[in-house]
């Protein structure tokens, strides 16, 4: 009887020993894991700061060593047939090959984490005993898997599997933002090439000050200029000569001249208005106002003229028919604008239009026919024989001029 009460004592000093062991068990368990968890939130930070899925990667398996101890850690992007080794041995892995009962499959599948004790006998991680596979979920969708290996055998539990899932849902949530923003740069490249088709588009019909104005206003107002040049060419027997070659002859033939126009046109700073037929029309002095507009004018229309000329002497040696060319030019005030909702056309309207027309109708071929007003401001420039009057249609009689070169 005496010695009960000392066995109660020793039995009630061992039961505090072992409540005090457990209780430090307990506060050594719930420091780690808080300071798992303050990785896991330290890694989310990172992580989330960019917009760079390698950049992120890299964070990941730099910094997920403090979560959990393992040799291999990868990432697997099933949607691309993508995987990435961030840590450890690189692994060859072609996704869509994987065993539809593997772990990387069914976690894939399944939307479970994967915990392996002993390996998974088959494939690329085999010689890795233990393993968490996690899948990588953003707003419902499966995007990938992300593993972590060891080769010692029962190294994870699942407080490992948590931790693990915690940062696969940081994680996923920073692949997804990737992602968003690599398909809004996609877009907006895509966005920036069409821009740039279309601007190119709007930039071969129409200058490209009255471009940027109907691009800001949706519109553009007519201006009225003081001082313009008009020019006009037009192939001599061209609807004869056309019916002795085939259309694609005919249509080739125009084009290589037209478009060697358009080149000295640009050299001078012309603003090319249409071709009709086998009919050219360019001004000078539009949209910009220029005060040499009729000397620019004289200048392009001396080029073409000789392009013309040389043109004239190899169709001729090869016994081909050839075209003769008419140039007319009038300088005056006159109306440009903007014609057109579906198709725009830049255009312009006056006398000064009309006028320009009948100097080159009116025209002698091979030579460039110019009215008074251009005469007075191009002849101190230029060598010019004065025609006389001439008889133009609708125009009565007019001065007309032919430029027979630079003075």
């Amino acid at each position: 009887m005496s010695h009960a009460p000392k066995m109660g004592h020793r039995l009630e000093d061992q039961d505090r020993e072992e409540l005090l062991l457990t209780a430090r068990s307990l506060l050594a368990e719930a420091q780690s894991l808080s300071t798992r968890i303050a990785a896991v939130n330290e890694i989310a930070t990172a992580i989330n700061s960019t917009l760079d899925i390698n950049l992120i990667f890299r964070v990941v398996g730099k910094q997920a060593k403090w979560l959990l101890d393992f040799e291999h850690c990868s990432i697997c992007l099933h949607s691309i047939n993508s995987c990435t080794t961030l840590f450890g041995k690189a692994i060859n892995l072609d996704i869509n090959s994987l065993p539809e009962n593997g772990p990387i499959k069914k976690a894939f599948k399944t939307a479970q984490p994967q915990l392996i004790h002993e390996g998974f006998s088959a494939g690329v991680l085999s010689s890795y005993a233990s393993q968490i596979i996690i899948p990588l979920a953003s707003e419902g969708k499966i995007l990938g898997t992300i593993i972590f290996a060891t080769t010692k055998p029962r190294s994870y539990n699942q407080e490992d599997v948590r931790i693990g899932y915690l940062l696969a849902l940081q994680l996923s949530s920073a692949i997804r933002n990737a992602e968003r923003f690599q398909e809004i740069n996609r877009l907006y490249s895509q966005l920036d090439a069409e821009k740039q088709k279309s601007d190119k588009l709007l930039l071969n019909v129409l200058p490209v000050e009255i471009a940027n104005e109907l691009k800001i206003n949706g519109k553009v107002e007519p201006v009225h200029y003081d001082e313009v040049s008009v020019l006009f060419t037009d192939f001599k027997g061209f609807t004869q000569l056309s019916e002795k070659m085939t259309p694609r002859e005919l249509v080739d033939e125009l084009d290589y001249c037209f478009s060697y126009f358009d080149m000295v046109v640009d050299k001078y700073g012309l603003e090319k208005l249409k071709t009709i037929g086998d009919s050219y029309m360019c001004a000078s002095g539009i949209p910009q106002p220029s005060p040499t507009h009729a000397i620019e004018s004289v200048q392009a229309a001396l080029e073409i003229l000789q392009f013309m000329e040389l043109r004239k002497q190899e169709k001729s040696a090869q016994n081909i028919p050839y075209w003769d060319i008419r140039i007319g030019i009038h300088s005056g005030p006159l109306l440009a604008g903007v014609i057109g909702n579906k198709k725009f056309t830049y255009d312009v309207w006056g006398d000064t239009v009309n006028t320009a027309s009948r100097m080159e109708s009116s025209g002698v071929p091979g030579n460039i026919n110019i009215s008074h007003a251009t005469f007075e401001l191009v002849k101190d420039f230029f060598e010019c024989e004065h025609r006389g009057k001439i008889v133009a249609k609708n125009k009565g009689e007019l001065d007309m001029y032919l430029v027979r070169g630079i003075k």
